[in-house]
């Protein structure tokens, strides 16, 4: 009966190492000292990365997975530098680098033809994109169709930033994206150069109380807005798409406007 045991196991034993041979042949990059590839815990795997020219240094990642006889395919091309560096912890080591701005596609094989494939995007610097998409007028009290049409229409050229315009946001130096920073201006397209200035984070009143909103000042403008009806800044990177700018212009109303009433102008930003 032992000796039944024993082969049990023994079997049992060759079952699990077959397991962990077939996933152990699925090629992966990653961050830090080891991939993390427990279920329902934050895994470092990754399939892109950001890179920016102002760190010419680049990012070391982690490579796992297939017979370790590995290759790198467009590691060196007018975009990106990826080359092996001195493996740490048991894991092959991939160096990348930024060489000129753009997008490619860095592939890494083993001998049996396994592979894994990493997005790289290489940006000038670390910056937010903002593209505007929408933008409106909202009167905002008792007013009749044909006074809010008035006043409409008396926005209709306030707009500098045309439609597919862009806003940059590029923070300081140890300061997060709605802190402070640069701000480069984009009126029409990324084609034509842009206007730098630089932004800031600044109390803005709703509805009497004090929340925090964002500066914009280029050229000879300057505006003040807050996100959405309720929503406020916060010291990490928004995670939705999609940002209102509301930006309070009841004194710039070249028309009447109507006792206890607000002009706002809104604007819908895209972040990319």
């Amino acid at each position: 009966m032992k000796h039944i045991y024993s082969i049990l196991m023994l079997i049992s034993l060759l079952f699990v190492g077959t397991a962990c041979e077939d996933d152990y042949r699925d090629m992966v990059f990653f961050t830090g000292e080891a991939p993390i590839y427990q279920i329902g815990t934050c895994d470092n795997l990754i399939g892109s990365v950001n890179l920016y020219l102002d760190k010419p240094e680049g990012i070391i990642l982690g490579i796992d997975g297939g017979d370790g006889n590995y290759s790198i395919t467009n590691g060196d091309n007018s975009i990106v530098s990826a080359a092996f560096v001195k493996s740490e912890n048991g894991y092959q080591r991939l160096l990348v680098t930024p060489k000129s701005t753009g997008e490619i596609m860095i592939t890494v094989r083993d001998s049996d033809g396994h592979s894994a494939s990493l997005a790289v995007k290489v940006m000038d610097c670390m910056k937010l994109v903002l593209s505007k998409e929408q933008e409106g007028v909202v009167v905002l009290g008792d007013v009749t169709d044909e006074q809010k049409n008035d006043i409409v229409k008396a926005f209709s050229d306030l707009p500098a930033v045309k439609m597919g315009g862009l806003y940059e946001l590029i923070p300081d130096e140890g300061k997060s994206f709605f802190e402070e920073g640069v701000l480069r201006v984009y009126l029409n397209d990324s084609a034509v150069p842009p206007l730098v200035g630089r932004y800031e984070r600044v109390p803005v009143l709703v509805e009497g109380i004090e929340k925090s909103g964002i500066q914009f000042a280029y050229g000879d403008e300057k505006h003040i807005y807050r996100v959405g009806p309720s929503v406020e800044f916060t010291k990490s990177m928004p995670q939705d798409p999609y940002l209102y700018f509301w930006e309070e212009v009841t004194e710039l109303c070249p028309v009447e406007v109507p006792e206890g009433c607000s002009i706002f102008f809104v604007t819908l930003l895209k972040l990319s």
